[in-house]
Parts: C-alpha cells; structure tokens; sequence
C-alpha cells in the first residue's frame, strides 16, 4: 500500500511539472530585441524560395549582425524603413523581430531600422 502511494505521488508530481512547463512556455511568442547590423557595400546573389532548380539569379544586399562571420544576402526591402543605396557601407541598429510562428512560405525574422548610425564609401 505504502509503494502505491509513493508511486501515486511521484506520477501526479510529474504531471504537474509537465504542465506548469506547458503554461510557462515562451514558444508561442515572438522575440524582439535591437541589434546592430551592418550592410556591405556591395551586392549580392540570392535564389528565389520556389525557384528549386536555381535558374533565376535575384540581386540583393548583404547584410551580418553584430558578432557574425558571414554575410547573408537577402532582398533590398528586407529592413523596414531602409533604402539601400550601392556602393555605401552602412551600421545600422534595427529592431528584429523573431517570429515564433511564421508562415511556411517566409522567413522567421524581420528587421525594421531605428536609425543609420554610419554611411561611408569603403
């Protein structure tokens, strides 16, 4: 009797961390913070999502957060309120949005300028 009510204990303490753990998640939520990004100077070559066969080449900025080792190229209207301009290095702080549950056709992450803290040619 006294291991069935050990056991009845331990199974309805495991549910209950099981489900505070299910309330307390934070996968559902998108997470928003400011980073600094830089932007190259110059241009770069991106394939469309749906293009499998990589048949259409599509010119695009690169950009890298802070701390990254390589640049990612994405289209020109990837930051919200920037207008990208060739042949300028630019360091940007941007608000990025991490999106918990994105559309399966688009990405998870989003940038919207605060402000250009530089623009010079390289």
């Amino acid at each position: 009797m006294k291991k069935i009510k050990i056991w009845s204990i331990t199974i309805a303490t495991l549910a209950l961390f099981s489900l505070y753990s299910c309330i307390t998640s934070n996968d559902d939520e998108d997470k928003v913070e400011e980073v600094m990004l830089y932007v190259s100077a110059e241009t770069g070559i991106y394939y469309d999502l749906f293009d499998t066969e990589r048949l259409h080449l599509i010119e695009g900025m690169q950009i890298k957060e802070k701390g990254a080792t390589y640049w990612k190229c994405v289209p020109f209207f990837t930051i919200t309120g920037f207008s990208y301009e060739k042949g300028y290095e630019y360091e940007l702080l941007v608000k990025k949005t991490t999106i918990a549950n994105p559309p399966q056709d688009a990405t998870n992450v989003s940038y919207e300028l605060i402000r250009i803290v530089s623009r010079q040619k390289p």
